[in-house]
């Protein structure tokens, strides 16, 4: 346990970090017109994703934005980073000395709403029963962030049922990176002028090279990716669930880095890798999956079973990450692309499939049990791939009776009529940006 006095020094400290918010990155997320209404609820609100991917910023600009539009105390704020050295000796025992200790040092005498900043809570043991506690007295707005997903909704699942709502963050998305390398912003495609093309273009290359985790991208320093991977691996992964074989998994995450965007069962893993039983396979795919690190895609069926036995295809949560560990020889940009594309998907929270029969179709997108759209995905479109890109398209299309198909590809844009259906081919800086 922690004394008051170390408590009080400890939330001086981080607040003064907290407060600095220097060469903003602004993020989409804090531009969805339901945003406020979020803040608004009741519950908590649960902010998950990668680590490193700038929940720990988001939860500054959120402070930020919420003291200007509701025209809040400048001291109507508790923030709490849970990961900090100093908070090792920190127990669920301690959380009451920890709002004791923010009254003190600010004088709040309870009657206005407190905003609650609390970064990896999932660290400490019993943080949930506290969090539900406060939610009872509803005089604290709660923000939460946590970078495993396993062990918040399984916490969740118990005390905060129905008592929280969960905002996914990613790594920057290329609007944006865009944005913020170009310092300026193009809302519209029509506005898009010819000499605007190549400045995108090249900036563009440099999200494909750098990728999207916001201080890589403030220092241009991809060598920091190598250090994130390994503080996801040994933090999220093998201090949390007791990895004895941490060798193993990092073969695991290489072969898999090298492999995105094909199909991959778990028996393939386990011969290409010195992880013989397929059960610890299964296991170490979960883990990374929870730490969001790797994301699953099924091969779509409406049935489960089939889902289930049909072999997954990965995906990396950063292109950048690709790039800095990728072991493989030659250039893969048409894999690096499809990454692009399925990262920015799930951003826009459709559910991925990718689709096989006698053809084969990148995407198939869903929302509510609904299937929406169907994408191709690819480096460039000519003589040599052009009738394969187009009939795999148009099978899924087929299948689930969409009439709208499209094609993305590093340049070209054109838009055809095949079989009665439109196909829309399209740059993908400009689906990034604008669509």
């Amino acid at each position: 346990m922690l004394k008051l006095a170390e408590i009080k020094q400890i939330i001086l400290e981080q607040r003064d970090i907290f407060l600095q918010t220097e060469r903003i990155i602004k993020r989409d997320i804090l531009l969805d017109p339901r945003f406020m209404d979020i803040c608004r609820l009741r519950e908590a609100v649960i902010i998950t994703g990668v680590r490193r991917c700038g929940k720990s910023y988001l939860m500054k600009l959120i402070w930020k934005k919420l003291k200007k539009e509701l025209n809040n105390g400048e001291d109507n704020f508790l923030y709490v980073n849970f990961e900090s050295e100093k908070m090792l000796n920190f127990t669920a025992q301690d959380f009451d000395a920890l709002l004791e200790a923010y009254r003190e040092l600010f004088n709040s005498d309870g009657k206005q709403k407190i905003f609650l900043f609390f970064d990896e809570i999932q660290n400490i043991l019993g943080w949930e029963k506290f969090i539900s506690r406060l939610l009872e007295e509803d005089k604290y707005k709660i923000f939460i962030t946590g970078s495993n997903a396993s062990l918040l909704s399984k916490e969740i699942g118990t005390a905060l049922t129905g008592r929280n709502f969960p905002m996914c963050l990613f790594p920057l998305s290329f609007k944006e990176f865009y944005h913020y390398r170009a310092n300026r912003e193009i809302k519209n495609v029509a506005w898009l002028k010819k000499e605007d093309k190549a400045g995108i273009k090249k900036i563009f290359r440099d999200f494909l090279n750098i990728g999207g985790f916001p201080e890589v991208v403030k220092n241009n320093f991809r060598p920091l990716l190598e250090e994130y991977l390994r503080n996801i691996i040994y933090r999220d992964i093998v201090l949390r669930h007791r990895i004895k074989y941490e060798a193993s998994l990092r073969e695991i995450v290489l072969f898999l880095a090298s492999n995105i965007g094909a199909p991959l069962s778990l028996s393939k893993i386990s011969q290409m890798t010195k992880v013989k039983n397929v059960m610890t396979v299964k296991n170490y795919l979960s883990h990374l999956e929870d730490s969001f690190l790797f994301y699953f895609v099924h091969q779509h069926s409406f049935s489960v079973k089939q889902q289930i036995y049909n072999p997954d295809k990965s995906y990396l949560c950063d292109i950048g990450l690709y790039q800095e560990i990728n072991l493989s020889p030659g250039g893969n940009d048409g894999r690096i692309l499809e990454n692009l594309v399925f990262n920015e998907l799930t951003r826009r929270d459709f559910s991925v499939f990718y689709f096989t029969a006698k053809k084969e179709c990148d995407f198939i997108l869903q929302k509510k049990n609904k299937v929406v759209g169907a994408i191709q995905v690819g480096q460039r479109l000519d003589d040599t791939n052009k009738d394969r890109e187009l009939a795999g398209l148009l099978s899924a299309m087929e299948k689930y009776g969409l009439k709208e198909g499209l094609i993305l590809n590093e340049d070209e844009e054109d838009e055809l009529i095949v079989k009665g259906a439109k196909i829309n081919i399209v740059p993908i800086y400009k689906w990034l940006l604008f669509l």
